[in-house]
């Protein structure tokens, strides 16, 4: 394995182990979660050669390049099903076959574009607007009835918002309102 320099989202310098023979690159912990997007296509160049030549796995049983400890094979949800993760369960370090990197970075590119906000989105952002206006009119009454009804409106499964995006603003909306009449009384 030789060493090669990517950057951090922030420009530090992060080196990773690749290997010459078949591409792959090793992880230490946390280094696969800092690569600065588009870092992937700088380090996995396309080999045709390479392709071509079949290169067989000599040992089920990986090991740690760090520590000697066995590495297992695992899925998570925040990843592609079709990228197999390697990870040691000691240093934590991740194993990517060729071409998995630019997979993962691909992906994460894709989750970052805007998605279009579904009619739940839309309702759920009207009734915080709604819900400020109350407040910043410093209607008391007004705004402790609504955050009363908003509160009380039944989530069908369904109807359940994206949990990352605006039912986690509208969450800390209400618990900042609700902080503030109850620092006011």
């Amino acid at each position: 394995m030789h060493q090669v320099k990517i950057v951090a989202h922030y420009g530090e310098p992060i080196i990773v182990d690749q290997c010459e023979k078949c591409g792959g690159i090793w992880f230490d912990e946390s280094e696969l979660f800092r690569a600065k997007q588009g870092e992937a296509e700088k380090i996995e160049v396309l080999n045709t050669e390479i392709l071509r030549i079949p290169s067989p796995i000599e040992n089920s049983n990986l090991i740690c390049p760090r520590d000697q400890t066995a590495m297992h094979r695992f899925t998570d949800k925040y990843f592609p099903q079709d990228i197999i993760l390697v990870r040691c369960p000691s240093c934590h370090g991740i194993w990517l076959n060729r071409g998995i990197f630019t997979k993962y970075q691909q992906f994460r590119q894709e989750l970052m574009r805007p998605k279009k906000k579904s009619p739940q989105d839309e309702r759920l952002e009207e009734s915080i607007a709604q819900l400020i206006a109350s407040y910043e009119s410093r209607n008391s009454t007004g705004t402790l009835r609504r955050l009363g009804e908003f509160l009380s409106t039944p989530i069908n499964v369904g109807d359940t918002p994206d949990v990352g995006s605006i039912a986690g603003v509208a969450l800390t909306i209400l618990l900042t309102i609700l902080r503030v009449f109850i620092f006011k009384s």
